[in-house]
């Protein structure tokens, strides 16, 4: 019996930031094999020895930009002990997201039930820690979780295409120092 295939976590995270970065430049009707070899210069026999297949990758893709762009976001955000610290770093996460690639995620959730479903759990996993940082100053949970809601529903609306980064940081400053002690 022979022993399996061992998989280079180097080339897989190139591949992938390379997947992430083809959703960026192109969307997500861009995201090919073909494109993301292109992208790192390499072929499609070079790809099949980093993933066994290309829906294996399409799954690996969309867990690690969970795992980037959201969960471990997540994670520093929430060690932070000043509230108003904490308020500004998400803030700053969320006007430095990579909204491009954020966008193509949303298309690509539109015709695929299991990226939809990443993209549901990540929104609800970025209410739930606008939540927790609303009701601290608000000392509102209810109200906290609506503020958290128009905030994503800020976000999503400029990953759309509606207004300038500048426009989403008012809205955000708007949103936060308008209720802040609510």
């Amino acid at each position: 019996m022979s022993e399996p295939c061992r998989r280079s976590t180097g080339a897989r995270r190139r591949y992938l930031d390379a997947g992430m970065a083809v959703l960026a430049e192109q969307g997500y009707p861009g995201l090919k094999l073909a494109t993301v070899c292109r992208h790192l210069g390499t072929t499609t026999g070079s790809f099949y020895h980093a993933f066994e297949s290309w829906p294996e990758f399409q799954r690996d893709l969309i867990a690690h930009w969970r795992q980037t762009e959201s969960d471990e976001l997540i994670r520093v955000t929430s060690q932070i002990a000043d509230n108003t610290a904490r308020l500004d770093a998400l803030t700053d996460v969320a006007l430095t997201l990579p909204h491009a690639t954020e966008r193509a995620i949303r298309v690509w959730a539109e015709s695929d039930p299991a990226v939809a479903a990443v993209q549901r759990a990540v929104d609800a996993d970025r209410i739930e820690a606008l939540t927790d940082a609303f009701a601290v100053s608000s000392g509102d949970r209810v109200l906290a979780r609506r503020l958290a809601c128009v905030a994503m529903q800020l976000l999503v609306g400029y990953e759309a295409g509606m207004g300038t980064v500048d426009d989403l940081a008012w809205a955000f400053a708007t949103l936060r120092d308008g209720n802040a002690g609510a």
